[in-house]
This record gives C-alpha cells, structure tokens and sequence, in this order.
C-alpha cells in the first residue's frame, strides 16, 4: 500500500512539474560575425522579441524559406524574386530589377526537375501563377539567351 502510495505522489509531482513544454525533434547551435544563438525545432510556445536593433521568434512557426541560388560571377545583374506571401500559395511575382536585361526567360521547375511552367519575361514584374499546383518546393531559373542568371527556391503551400 505504501508504494502504490509514494507511485502515485511521484506521478502526481511529475505531472505538475512541467519541467519540459516540449519535446524536441532537433535543435542544435548557430552562431556568426553577428553573435551565436541556440534552437529547437519542436517548441510548444511561440513568442516575438523585438528590439531597435532587430527581432527573433521563437517556438513554433510556418515554414519561411527563400533562396537565391546563382553564379557569383554575374553580380552585375540585378534581379529579385518577391513572393505575395513566402511560402506562396497563388503566386509568385518576379521583380526585374535592372531594366536593360532583355531576352529573359523564367522556367518553373518541380523538385524532380521537371518543367512546370517556361514564358518569357516582357515586363519588369512578371505574375507567375502557382495557384493549381501541389504543395512543395520548385525552383525558378531566369535565363538570358539560354543562359542561367539566377535560380530562386520556393516553397509552395496550401
């Protein structure tokens, strides 16, 4: 009787406790030029700090995840990628920064490398639907005269 007792005090102050809200699926530790931080992916709260300085979220969060992946050796063009939300989930508009570039072409690959979608691109804000197609990740080349410039990664949600 006495340690059905002292079980079930255990479990009761275990339950109480809430040593941990979480249990992390990964984490680990990061840190630059700008100072170090650590994170876990897993994180029941979420909660924003913002400073003059800058800000950071913790806890749980969407995905966000925009990449530019291109030729160091063409820096002279200027082109960006903005998406209407980032991850998209209608479209994507491609903003040509640098307006003397003609001859461009975007293609809409799928991540198995298949293409999705290829036009050319007439003005400096080119609307790239994404409404009809599945969640994931694409890549979007621009190309001048069937030459890479730039290829951005984007994330495709609901």
């Amino acid at each position: 009787m006495r340690k059905l007792k002292l079980t079930l005090l255990f479990f009761s102050i275990l339950q109480l406790s809430h040593a941990q809200e979480t249990i992390p699926s990964t984490g680990g530790n990061a840190s630059g030029t700008g100072g170090a931080t650590s994170y876990t992916v897993g994180q029941l709260v979420y909660t924003t700090n913002i400073s003059t300085t800058g800000s950071v979220s913790q806890g749980v969060q969407q995905a966000f995840e925009f990449q530019t992946l291109s030729n160091p050796g063409l820096l002279a063009a200027q082109l960006t990628a903005v998406t209407y939300p980032n991850p998209t989930t209608d479209f994507i508009v491609l903003k040509i920064t640098d307006t003397m570039l003609e001859n461009l072409q975007y293609t809409l690959f799928d991540i198995n490398g298949k293409t999705i979608d290829s036009n050319p691109v007439k003005t400096s804000s080119t609307e790239i639907p994404m409404k009809n197609l599945s969640i994931g990740m694409y890549l979007l080349k621009l190309t001048k005269k069937n030459k890479p410039l730039k290829t951005f990664k984007i994330i495709k949600k609901h």
